[in-house]
């Protein structure tokens, strides 16, 4: 079947879509989600004569009539030769190979490095469709990966996308996630390269949680940065806090990622390779990784996080990363407050003063800062965190971070009191006194997000006392801040519904 090209004025992320009518679909026998082979006339490289596409229908005939097929703008700036009311050839294709050992591993056996190769490639060339890659994220859910797949996975996702070397010894730190509040990467970045160790670190926006490292970074100085802008920020500070969606790093995870997120799925096969991958790309040859361990994260328990660890830890050395994991708390909030602009003032508030604290904030981001000097031989086994409170104590980290903040192209004369929050502010008391026994964390991310959390910025929540302390009755203890009223109201309305996620009590825990 020949059909005339018409330019389609969107993105779609995904190079390989083409868009026909519900008409020329019936002829080709073909539904959505399926291959076509495109054969381009009088295109002269083989690049652009001969290409797979995967193809959507118009039912409409709005988007294109019969005898037309879409062409997105992405694959007319890739192929450079196709252009508007050009005749191409169309005709039904076979799937790839990958899509057989898809099969595979959804009947449960093991996948090759070169199958697994081959599913990478085909994810990255646009050759899989969605609905292809849902299949293989599933199949890995259920059935799993062992340490070879997940080891093989991890260099093919690697091959995918581009690497740096920033020298033979560089440091990162990650977490599993599930911790609102959790700003310790803002600390331990400044802290590790004040002691003269190089850490890039680089953060995906939230996804599930009210911010993520970058989006609170956001509010100090620019995150989005080029190979080349990456590298000159790196030299001149050995250090960075970024956010890797501007990167060309690992394109292959960032297609699962965005295939896992409406599927709710983060299955272990996957995490372990999309943790690691990053961290090659960007060289990193030792790694601390905080495992958050409670009721809200991956790992419910300790013998869950434990167990978790020790498959981690091999992995990375299979792939050349000397890891080290650390089980944390994760019961209450890292600090105080939450959302991106909120945590980023608690953050820049204690790296200009010790003594403003919060201790939970503190100890933590020390002690995983102290994990990664142990490392880099800048203290002795166990003195690390010691090391770490000095250089955080001493304002050596507070002027590392303003340089990294300048070198960003932010102010790094920025203070607290500049950074702008939601005008629109609510604030809850206390009707009773008691002791806080327990504090939902669940709870607590749905009011952030209610309130806008984390696409703005300024929106978020403080929480004023935490587990274990003394309330009052008329006592302040906790504040939402929004850019809209009505997201305010609605977090309000969450919070007034369920009763707030502080929980009060007495010592007694039954009467019977």
């Amino acid at each position: 079947m020949k059909l005339r090209v018409k330019t389609i004025n969107f993105e779609t992320g995904n190079t390989k879509d083409v868009v026909i009518n519900k008409k020329d679909a019936q002829e080709l026998g073909q539904k959505a989600g399926e291959r076509v082979y495109i054969k381009s006339i009088k295109a002269t490289s083989l690049e652009n004569k001969y290409w797979v596409a995967i193809i959507q229908i118009d039912y409409s005939n709005s988007i294109v009539k019969p005898g037309e097929i879409g062409i997105f703008i992405d694959i007319l700036r890739e192929k450079k030769e196709l252009i508007d009311g050009a005749v191409i050839s169309v005709k039904p294709a076979d799937p790839p190979d990958s899509f057989r050992f898809i099969k595979k591993k959804i009947n449960g056996k093991k996948l090759s490095s070169e199958e697994i190769n081959s599913i990478i490639a085909d994810a990255v060339s646009g050759s899989l469709s969605k609905i292809d890659l849902a299949a293989f994220i599933t199949s890995v859910s259920i059935n799993g990966m062992d340490n070879e797949e997940m080891t093989a996975l991890t260099l093919s996702e690697v091959r995918s996308g581009d690497v740096f070397y920033f020298g033979m010894d560089v440091y990162d730190k990650h977490s599993t996630g599930g911790v609102p509040g959790n700003k310790v990467s803002l600390i331990i970045v400044p802290i590790v390269a004040a002691a003269g160790l190089t850490i890039p670190k680089s953060s995906t926006r939230a996804i599930t949680s009210p911010s993520g490292t970058a989006d609170s970074m956001e509010t100090l100085a620019p995150v989005a940065f080029k190979s080349d802008q990456l590298k000159e920020i790196v030299s001149k500070e050995n250090a960075c806090i970024i956010w890797g969606g501007a990167l060309n790093t690992s394109p292959a995870d960032n297609i699962l990622i965005e295939i896992e997120r409406p599927l709710h799925m983060d299955p272990i096969g996957l995490m372990i390779p999309s943790i690691l991958t990053k961290k090659l790309s960007l060289g990193v040859k030792k790694l601390v990784l905080d495992i958050p361990v409670g009721q809200g994260t991956k790992f419910s328990t300790p013998d869950d996080g434990k167990q978790f660890a020790y498959i981690f830890k091999e992995i990375a050395r299979n792939v050349g990363i000397e890891a080290e994991c650390a089980l944390t708390l994760a019961h209450q909030p890292i600090g105080h407050a939450i959302g991106p602009a909120l945590e980023a003032k608690e953050a820049l508030k204690l790296l200009m003063d010790y003594d403003a604290g919060p201790n939970s904030l503190i100890e933590k981001s020390t002690e995983l800062a102290g994990i990664l000097l142990e490392m880099g031989g800048k203290a002795q086994k166990g003195k690390g965190q010691t090391l770490a409170k000095e250089i955080l104590k001493s304002g050596k980290a507070y002027e590392k971070m303003k340089k990294i903040i300048q070198a960003q192209g932010g102010n790094p004369e920025i203070k607290p009191d500049d950074i702008k929050l939601g005008p629109h502010i609510k604030e809850f008391y206390t009707t009773k006194e008691g002791h806080i026994t327990e504090v939902n964390n669940a709870l607590i991310n749905q009011i952030a997000k209610a309130a806008g959390c984390p696409h703005s910025k300024s929106a978020g929540v403080e929480l004023f006392k935490k587990q274990g302390a003394r309330i009052k009755q008329g006592d302040l203890i906790f504040r939402i801040y929004s850019d809209s009223q009505n997201r305010l109201k609605k977090a309000e309305k969450i919070y007034n519904s369920t009763g707030g996620p502080i929980i009060l009590g007495g010592m007694m825990i039954e009467r019977i």
